[in-house]
């Protein structure tokens, strides 16, 4: 490594290394991961390993590790996520040091590796031993005959986010790949980016991210203590809807059409035998479950 490069692990605690993550994430995939921070939701489940000049990050990768229910069964996988370098630093060799790096540490304590990543860089994650992997998609057309009875959450009320939190933590798996460690990361969608599209479903104590656009609603997660009728979740947003699109792969795939996800800035990826049957059995890693 470069005189004056130091790699650095699970930093967020400290303020001036935070900031320059952000600052860069920001530059990069135009995120910032501050509020989620001051909130009190990034701890363990995010852990960025970095390469920083005094406290600048130049390159980086996290690592999310991850406990999914897969048709009932119990699965532990590491997710890769915000890989990036700044653009002075490219071409250095840096995203490789620390993947060898987060190899040395997990390998041989995970069932599973994952990551999603564009068309350009194709040819640099098989060298790791990851495969592309076939995502699947799934869709149906429905006709709703009542009025909506979705009610939209205000999150920044603090008596909606317990609420939230607590019928999250009490949910049963809502889809065949559930991700049961959901609260660190889901609050990073609800307090940002999708903070506004959050609702309560009373007649069946759910609680949905979704996107409702051009009569196509876009179901991206559901939580309810007993396992929801999608049908009736759809009619909870009443006759505006006229398709139905899945963020996740259904319990219940009866009436769905299931095709491949077409995206080249989100492959997917995957290394380890255990997560053939992700492909296999036509599932989805959650849209709530990327980092």
């Amino acid at each position: 490594m470069r005189d004056g490069y130091v790699l650095r692990k699970g930093y967020q605690e400290d303020e001036r290394a935070r900031n320059s993550f952000n600052r860069l994430a920001g530059q990069i995939f135009g995120l910032d991961f501050e509020n989620w921070y001051q909130n009190g939701y990034w701890k363990n489940n995010y852990i960025p390993y970095s390469i920083l000049k005094e406290d600048e990050v130049l390159a980086n990768v996290s690592v999310s590790p991850m406990v999914f229910r897969e048709n009932g069964v119990q699965r532990h996988y590491i997710q890769l996520g915000t890989v990036m370098t700044s653009k002075a630093c490219r071409n250095q060799g840096l995203i490789r040091q620390l993947m060898e790096e987060i190899q040395r540490d997990y390998e041989g304590k995970t069932e599973g590796w994952f990551l999603f990543a564009n068309e350009s860089v194709l040819d640099f994650y098989p060298k790791f031993g990851f495969r592309r992997s076939d995502e699947f998609e799934y869709e149906k057309d429905v006709t709703i005959d009542q009025e909506a009875t979705a009610v939209k959450i205000q999150i920044g009320e603090n008596d909606q986010l317990l609420r939230l939190k607590r019928g999250m933590k009490e949910s049963c798996p809502q889809s065949s790949l559930w991700l049961e460690t959901n609260e660190e990361l889901t609050m990073f969608y609800a307090l940002d980016y999708l903070s506004k599209d959050i609702y309560f479903i009373p007649e069946q104590g759910a609680y949905v991210f979704a996107v409702l656009k051009k009569g196509q609603l876009h179901l991206q997660q559901v939580f309810a203590p007993e396992k929801v009728d999608l049908d009736r979740i759809a009619a909870a947003f009443g006759r505006e809807v006229k398709s139905l699109v899945l963020g996740f792969s259904p319990i219940d795939k009866q009436g769905f059409t299931c095709s491949k996800i077409k995206d080249n800035d989100t492959v997917l990826h995957v290394k380890g035998s255990a997560l053939d049957k992700v492909e296999g059995d036509f599932l989805r890693i959650p849209e709530l479950a990327h980092t």
